[in-house]
C-alpha cells in the first residue's frame, strides 16, 4: 500500500485546489472577497503540500500535468453543476486537449521507464 501513497497524495491534491476554487467562487459571489481569498489561498497551500509529497515518488511533469488538468476538469465540472456556469463546446474541446494531454505525458513517462 505504501508505493501506492504517492498517487493519493496527488488526488488529494487535486481535490483540495477544486474545493479552494469553489469555496472562493461562493463566498465571493456572496461579497464575503476577504474571506473567499483567505479560504482559496489555505486550499492551495494544502494542495501545495499534497503535491510536495506527490512528487517525492511520481515526477513532476506527470504529477502537473496531472493536478493541473483533473483539477482543470473538475472545477469545470463543478462550475457547470454547482455554480449553474455555462461550458461552451471550446471549452469542452480544451477539456478534451488536456485529457490528451495528460495521456500523452503519462505514456511518454512510462515509455521512458521502459527504454532505461
Amino acid at each position: 500500500m505504501r508505493s501506492k501513497l504517492h498517487w493519493f497524495y496527488l488526488i488529494a491534491a487535486v481535490f483540495a485546489e477544486v474545493v479552494g476554487t469553489t469555496l472562493m467562487k461562493l463566498l465571493v459571489s456572496g461579497g464575503a472577497l476577504l474571506q473567499g481569498t483567505l479560504a482559496a489561498i489555505a486550499m492551495i497551500g494544502i494542495a501545495y503540500l499534497f503535491l510536495g509529497r506527490a512528487t517525492l515518488r511520481i515526477p513532476v511533469a506527470l504529477a502537473n500535468a496531472f493536478w493541473e488538468g483533473f483539477g482543470m476538469i473538475l472545477i469545470a465540472l463543478t462550475s457547470l453543476y454547482l455554480l449553474d456556469e455555462a461550458i461552451s463546446l471550446v471549452q469542452g474541446i480544451g477539456i478534451g486537449v488536456a485529457l490528451l494531454g495528460i495521456a500523452v505525458i503519462n505514456y511518454g513517462h512510462h515509455q521512458r521507464g521502459e527504454t532505461r
